[in-house]
């Protein structure tokens, strides 16, 4: 399985790419743990090619650039990721990777 992680003010937002039932199998372990609250599912989608296969789980985030970046998303959406919809949260976090891989 691969993906990626986003943290920003107090709220994850997560791409898990794989077999289905390992992403399911996953996806039920995070709204099963107890540290997690409010989870939400916003896009369960077929893929032709994974967008984070250098990424067994990348965290993106801990740069002083992403920092300011995502205040900026912070603002424009409250980071409240159930404002954002699931291609947009893929695109954040693949345009994020990209950069991360290139630094």
């Amino acid at each position: 399985m691969t993906g990626a992680l986003l943290f920003n003010a107090g709220c994850f937002a997560q791409v898990l790419e794989g077999p289905l039932d390992k992403v399911e199998a996953a996806f039920e372990r995070i709204q099963q743990d107890e540290r997690h609250g409010d989870v939400s599912l916003l896009a369960l989608d077929p893929i032709n090619h994974r967008s984070f296969s250098n990424w067994a789980m990348g965290f993106i985030g801990t740069s002083d650039f992403h920092a300011r970046r995502f205040a900026g998303i912070g603002a424009s959406s409250g980071f409240d990721p159930s404002r954002l919809s699931g291609d947009e949260i893929h695109s954040l976090l693949k345009e994020l990777a990209i950069e991360e891989e290139a630094a």
